[in-house]
Order: structure tokens, then sequence, then C-alpha cells
């Protein structure tokens, strides 16, 4: 399946048995308002100060700026971040997302003290280099290393932070990087979905134009109560 077919079927629902996209309910409100889902998660934040931050500011704007804006809801800029590897969050404690060495109906609290004790003896890269290489349906910048050496020390960080959690994800090797800029309260229609992959095609092309190199680093480990704020425990170095 094409990035567009696989966006295409997402966006209409085609993917999904529910009646609304998985986010709602869990990480949102209906109308797009955060509500509580904690966890903990390995992140590379985006520099406010950078010119990428600033592409991709003006690049969640211009989706903000679609005709279907509203079936979207799109996180504060601050919160901008690449994810290197995912933690745990509370909704979901199936054992292939749980940490093995710790009971699924451990509190978000314990698993968390317990991630940042074991992260803080593991010496990470300071600097990674990504780069954007499109957009998915209307809502996620999709990223690789920015050169074949840069993927690679991308996903031995996967590795290295997979070995000290004990968290072993069946998704592992395959998990896409990205940036996520909002997310979808609602499926849409053949041609309102079509719509929506023109515009992300069109606002791609320009963030890739403009920020064709994205520098991050150094990797943070950060608990969340919402989407819309990762608080940094400390950095991974």
């Amino acid at each position: 399946m094409t990035d567009a077919s696989r966006a295409f079927a997402y966006l209409t629902g085609a993917l999904s048995d529910g009646v609304r996209p998985d986010a709602v309910g869990r990480k949102f409100t209906p109308d797009g308002q955060p509500v509580t889902c904690r966890g903990n998660t390995a992140i590379c934040h985006v520099d406010k100060k950078s010119h990428a931050f600033a592409a991709l500011v003006a690049a969640q704007d211009r989706l903000k700026g679609g005709p279907l804006a509203d079936g979207f809801t799109f996180l504060p800029p601050e919160s901008f971040h690449m994810t290197i590897f995912e933690g745990v969050i509370d909704y979901m404690r199936s054992a292939n997302r749980w940490p093995g060495h710790l009971p699924t109906d451990a509190p978000i609290d314990t698993v968390t003290e317990d991630f940042s004790a074991r992260l803080r003896n593991i010496g990470l890269a300071q600097r990674l280099q990504a780069s954007p290489i499109g957009i998915f349906g209307g809502f996620s910048v999709q990223m690789t290393g920015a050169d074949a050496s840069e993927e690679a020390l991308l996903r031995l960080t996967r590795d290295q932070l997979q070995e000290a959690t004990n968290l072993v994800r069946p998704d592992h090797e395959t998990y896409r990087f990205h940036i996520t800029l909002g997310y979808n309260l609602r499926w849409f229609s053949a041609e309102e979905a079509g719509a929506i992959i023109a515009l992300s095609d069109e606002v791609a092309q320009e963030l890739v134009a403009r920020a064709p190199r994205i520098t991050l680093g150094p990797v943070e480990f950060c608990a969340f109560d919402t989407m819309h704020h990762f608080e940094t425990l400390h950095r991974i170095d």
C-alpha cells in the first residue's frame, strides 16, 4: 500500500472498526480539547529558535487554513517533537506494549521511575539529523534519517532504548518516525480525504524545500498528562 492509499484508507476509516478515530475519547474530547492520558516517552524536541521550527509552524498554519481543518485538533507548536522510542500510556496495557519485568497493572508513576533509573546509565548520540519526506493525512510530518548513516543512528538509538527499558514492541523495526502536528477527530468522505491528501502533498513540498534537514537532540525522557505538554525529566546522555 502506498503512502497516499494508506492515508486515504486511514482518513475514511477503512483501517478502523471504530465509529471515530482512536484518539477521540482517549486523548481528546470530540471537539478537540485534551483529556488526561498519562504516560512517558523518549523524544527529541525541535529547537524553537531554529529555522526548522519556523517551517513546521508555517506548515501547520497552512493545514489549519484548509477547508477541512475543523475535522482536526492541532497541537501547540511548543510541543513539537520527534518520538525516538515510545514508552507506555495509561490506556494501553497489553503485554506487548508494556515492559516485560513489570506487571501490566503497575501505576504509570512506577513505570516512569523504573525507566528513569534505567535510562540514566546509558549514553546516546547527542545530535540526530532527520529529514521530512511527506505529510500523512493532514496531521503528521513523516520523517527519516537525513542520510543512510543518520537513519542507522536513529535505529541504533531505538535499539538502545528498547534494551534499557525491556519494552519490546512488535513494530520496533518498522516504526515510522514522525512529528505530529495534530489529530483528526472524525472520519472523512472519499472526496474530503482526497482534498486533505492534496493539501498535505502541497504543504509537504513547501516544508521539504524550507527545511530539508532538521537537527534534533538530545534525546529526552519525558512524562506527559496530555498531548499538549511533554515534561522533560532528564536528558539521556
